[in-house]
């Protein structure tokens, strides 16, 4: 292979980058040469997480609004030109994979990530795709009109297209190390590299008592809150951390823009409603249990709703004693247990790392890419997937976007092959 001239060669053996070389060997009828180099020593070792192995790999509901990003018009045109639709239409007519819905939510039919990542593999060797594993990019260059990728043995490979898909920058193990400044260091404008930071991660509290609440699971949802003002909100599981904090899908929506807050220097408030019933739901709720359960203590007629440990910290916050009984509970109690319960204020002083961030945010501008993923004026050079300033919610909407960016490069890189 070294020496040789590929049509395209592919940065970046993860979601985006698999994707972009098995639809532009779809799109060319097998004709393109292409060479997929990735440092780790397989394919898909960060995508064989997602989804807690399960890969979500898709979701029904993707569009613009789901996402942060600098430019959501060249987003939501990227999604509409290839969504969710088209997507399980490839994973079940090219690579074979039969789906399953769930609630919207779109999975391989096995629930396994490894399904999706053999899949891809098998269909990239089928159809002659060249692959280079355990090859450490040291950067890339332009010379006499072809892409020319320097690996860190000292090997050369020229492409006349290139495809930076070297993801952002979290769970450093799996070989996404925002290494994109590095290997495009030739290309780039500094100006057009947002930093990375962790996005879909967990959140960290000082809260006193907090962290006897770890491994407690609600279903509820979470209000993001700076100074009084509601910045973000989601629903979902809520869990109670061991390093004392939140986590779960809910938390994880909103934690890009708490980690955003948090650079600022600002004191972002996650409120949590433990029930996701409104106040006079939760009020009935309670006012119930003093009728049946009137003689229990407080933490004993909660039981059924919250684990104790839970029921007692909620009775702390509330000012009462959880082990007075229900039925001397003032109304105004009542009423402050409603407030623990629908609106628990969790001040929020950190966040997990790049080891615990599912995505990050940040990375080089959607602004500065064309429609096709072209980066700039530098005629056959785009960038895909997570390496672009684009992170969505939990859901399958992250690897929603890794498959509509690659789409658009592999497209465009398909019709320069036929022309």
């Amino acid at each position: 292979m070294n020496g040789e001239v590929f049509d395209c060669i592919i940065l970046g053996g993860g979601a985006s980058g698999l994707f972009a070389a098995s639809l532009l060997i779809k799109e060319t009828d097998g004709k393109a040469n292409v060479l997929l180099i990735d440092g780790n020593d397989r394919c898909g070792k960060k995508l064989a997480m997602t989804g807690s192995g399960r890969c979500n790999l898709t979701n029904r509901n993707a569009s613009a609004d789901k996402y942060n990003t600098d430019c959501p018009e060249r987003l939501e045109k990227c999604l509409s030109s290839f969504g969710y639709f088209d997507t399980v239409s490839f994973f079940e007519n090219v690579l074979g994979i039969e789906t399953v819905c769930d609630e919207g939510l779109y999975y391989p039919a096995t629930y396994r990530a490894a399904t999706v990542i053999d899949s891809f593999r098998f269909y990239l060797e089928d159809n002659g795709c060249g692959m280079k594993f355990g090859a450490k990019c040291e950067n890339v260059s332009l010379k006499n009109g072809l892409y020319e990728t320097l690996l860190k043995d000292g090997s050369v490979y020229k492409g006349k297209n290139f495809i930076c898909a070297t993801g952002g920058h979290t769970y450093p193990s799996t070989g996404s190390t925002g290494s994109i400044d590095t290997v495009l260091k030739e290309f780039l404008r500094r100006e057009d590299l947002v930093p990375f930071k962790p996005a879909l991660t967990s959140l960290t509290s000082k809260l006193p008592g907090i962290k006897a609440l770890a491994g407690i699971r609600c279903r509820g949802s979470v209000t993001l809150d700076l100074y009084g003002n509601a910045v973000d909100a989601s629903e979902g599981e809520i869990i109670f951390s061991k390093d004392g904090g939140i986590s779960g899908i809910c938390v994880m929506d909103v934690s890009g823009k708490a980690v955003e807050m948090l650079g600022k220097g600002q004191k972002p408030v996650a409120v949590l409603n433990l029930l996701g019933r409104d106040f006079d739901e939760t009020y009935k709720l309670l006012h119930r249990r003093t009728c049946m359960f009137g003689q229990r203590s407080v933490t004993s007629a909660l039981t059924g709703l919250f684990p104790r440990v839970l029921c007692e910290f909620l009775c702390r916050t509330a000012d009462i004693d959880p082990a007075g009984t229900i039925s001397g509970l003032s109304d105004k109690n009542l009423q402050e247990l409603c407030n623990a319960i629908c609106k628990l204020e969790i001040p929020v002083d950190g966040f997990g790392g790049t080891d615990k961030a599912q995505v990050s945010s940040g990375g080089i501008k959607l602004a500065s890419v064309g429609d096709n993923m072209q980066y700039g004026s530098f005629d056959g050079l785009f960038i895909i997937g997570e390496a672009l300033n684009v992170d969505g919610r939990c859901g399958g909407f992250n690897l929603q976007w890794a498959w509509s960016s690659a789409a658009a490069a592999a497209k465009e890189v398909a019709l320069r092959c036929s022309n």
